[in-house]
């Protein structure tokens, strides 16, 4: 990464995030999830921080490009979208979405969605590293 360690640290951190869901969740179906208060909570933090580390790294790099800062986490998505820096906003504005309804209206997430994107939607993280990663 032509920027610094702190980018390159960042990215591993939401790698092995990634990895220890996956691992967390291998072999656990839609009823057992679903009953499970450990297995929703664990994914929620999980993504969570996930997205807080797609947040970071998107602000982080509109810093070092003198280009911010930026108001929202979507707008931070935009930009580097407008910087060519990602492809498409599609799907980290849906990622910061979900991320704002774990923090604010955390009563109860639906365990359908929540379990949909622990376990079919974690390739969408991936492309982000992917393309941050084309960087260096």
């Amino acid at each position: 990464m032509r920027y610094n360690g702190v980018i390159q640290r960042k990215l591993a951190l939401l790698n092995k995030q990634l990895f220890k869901l996956e691992e967390y969740l291998k072999g656990v179906g839609y009823a057992e999830f679903s009953e499970s208060w450990a297995h929703r909570a664990l994914s929620e933090r999980a993504l969570q921080v996930s997205v807080e580390i797609i947040i970071d790294i998107a602000e982080r790099i509109i810093s070092l490009e003198g280009k911010g800062p930026v108001s929202s986490a979507s707008e931070a998505i935009e930009c580097l979208v407008s910087m060519g820096f990602l492809k498409s906003t599609d799907p980290y504005v849906n990622m910061v979405r979900f991320r704002n309804v774990i923090v604010h209206q955390y009563e109860e997430i639906d365990p359908a969605i929540l379990y949909t994107l622990a376990t079919t939607k974690l390739s969408d993280f991936r492309r982000f590293i992917d393309e941050i990663s084309e960087l260096e």
